[in-house]
């Protein structure tokens, strides 16, 4: 904050102060004024009042102690100071503006886009936590996330980076593991205090509202299949399908509608945070890692590579 300096009077009536530079905002109303000669069409270009233009000039005046313009009924001209100060300032505030320009040009420049295809849950629930500790390390690259929740139709030549959806497969494709998919069921606090203390046995779990996605936007795992490999028994139809949306699944376990399949990746802040608890302690790992692809015969430019990496090394 800019404030007028305490004013001496020397010997010759000039006020000496010490301190800031006037403001900035004052000295380009002064700039602007002078570029007119005229307060009422600077008050046009900068869209204020022309009171405002006069008290600006005023405080500016009395910052220097002397008088920057002479007014007459004639309208107003610059006196000596304030040519020498409309010299300075015209010249000043045009490197200024240059220089803005200069920076945001290079920004642009510089800037790299990386495009990412990945289901709305893995965004909200995974991607979008770590792109802002990513954007910190690198911060001339921009990473733009396309949601998608399903394989079908997936134009993987509009994407540099894509996390699959379902068990499509996606023959040709470049790919990296990020991370074991361990799954395991969660449920509100509160609804499985309704079912009983934990942890849960095999029967509770499989008597509760089990959540899952419409059959034609199944998952890698299906609540029968998550029976199965903990050896409690094949459940053909198990699962209620509510949504073709896992971040719409989630979102109804956490409101107390029942219990679903959680993909570790994506619900371990949401347990961490208690908004979700595990009921039980098992645990199933799937066959295959969640998989990080590149689309086929695509060499990955320098930021797609930055991006890739860093997504292996924290996810």
């Amino acid at each position: 904050m800019n404030q007028i300096a305490t004013h001496r009077q020397g010997a010759s009536g000039a006020a000496s102060r010490t301190g800031d530079l006037p403001s900035i905002q004052g000295l380009n109303t002064f700039a602007i004024v002078a570029r007119h000669d005229s307060f009422s069409s600077a008050a046009d270009e900068l869209e204020i009042g022309q009171s405002a233009i006069s008290h600006a000039i005023r405080q500016l005046e009395r910052w220097f102690g002397c008088a920057l313009f002479d007014r007459d009924h004639r309208g107003i001209r610059l006196t000596a100071e304030g040519r020498i100060l409309a010299d300075g300032v015209g010249a000043g505030l045009a490197r200024v503006h240059q220089a803005v320009r200069d920076v945001q040009h290079l920004h642009d420049h510089l800037t790299e886009v990386v495009t990412i295809s990945v289901s709305t849950a893995t965004a909200s629930n995974w991607l979008i936590p770590r792109l802002a500790r990513f954007k910190a390390d690198h911060p001339e690259i921009d990473v733009r996330c396309v949601t998608t929740d399903s394989d079908r139709n997936f134009d993987t030549g509009s994407v540099d980076l894509f996390i699959p959806v379902g068990r499509a497969r996606w023959p040709g494709c470049q790919r990296w593991a990020l991370t074991d998919e361990t799954v395991y069921p969660v449920c509100s606090p509160e609804y499985a205090a309704s079912v009983g203390p934990m942890p849960w046995t095999s029967d509770q779990l499989m008597g509760a509202d089990l959540l899952a996605l419409q059959e034609r936007h199944r998952s890698r795992m299906r609540w029968s299949e998550w029976f199965a490999a903990v050896g409690s028994g094949v459940l053909g139809g198990a699962g209620q399908g509510i949504t073709n949306d896992y971040s719409v699944l989630l979102h109804a376990a956490m409101e107390g509608q029942g219990v679903a399949l959680g993909w570790h990746h994506l619900v371990s802040d949401l347990v961490a945070q208690d908004r979700l608890v595990r009921p039980m302690a098992e645990v199933v790992t799937t066959d295959e890692p969640l998989w990080l692809n590149a689309p086929p015969g695509r060499s990955l430019d320098s930021a797609t590579e930055l991006l890739r990496d860093w997504l292996l090394d924290h996810a």
